[in-house]
């Protein structure tokens, strides 16, 4: 790409629409684009069964850590 920008050759043939169509995106939304989907709610409930799963792990962990001693 020619400025980097993601607006595609500086040529006289072609269509010139390149990859960026001018949209702004340059490689996509971002990656924040699905979270800003969700609903607050929803994230919140994936949110706690995101940390009851970790806690689940770290018990785990810590049991393995006891049974060394």
């Amino acid at each position: 790409m020619p400025r980097r920008d993601g607006t595609g050759p500086n040529s006289s043939s072609g269509n010139g629409t390149g990859l960026g169509l001018g949209s702004g995106y340059r490689r996509g939304p971002g990656k924040n684009f699905a979270n800003d989907l969700i609903e607050p709610k929803q994230k919140r409930e994936l949110l706690q069964k995101q940390k009851e799963l970790l806690e689940r792990k770290l018990d785990d962990l810590n049991k393995q850590i006891m049974s060394q001693n």
